[in-house]
């Protein structure tokens, strides 16, 4: 089945086209590595090359924003919604490192 953008999107690709936009890529005319990777190695490289950090690496910028706020607390039940959300912080980043593995 078809998605719903693909008119959309074919459209814009024979206008990109069209105004030259895909002219002078620094990969014009040469293959394109790896395309017999799985789609997510494919996407994942491509994120690592654009300077895009997997998504576990951001979470764990978000849990030690909250450790270090926990830190400055004193109300408890504050304390445990901050201990809650770093739990599954942590369960989420071990799920997610499991599966880029």
């Amino acid at each position: 089945m078809a998605h719903p953008l693909d008119h959309l999107i074919q459209k814009r690709v024979e206008e990109a086209i069209e105004q030259g936009d895909f002219d002078r890529l620094s990969c014009s005319g040469k293959p394109l590595a790896d395309l017999d990777q799985p789609f997510e190695d494919c996407l994942a490289r491509v994120a690592r090359e654009q300077g895009g950090k997997p998504a576990f690496v951001l979470q764990n910028g978000k849990m030690q924003a909250l450790i270090q706020r926990m830190g400055e607390v004193t109300d408890p039940l504050v304390r445990k919604a901050l201990e809650q959300q770093i739990a599954d912080l942590r369960t989420w980043m071990a799920l997610e490192k499991e599966h880029e593995r």
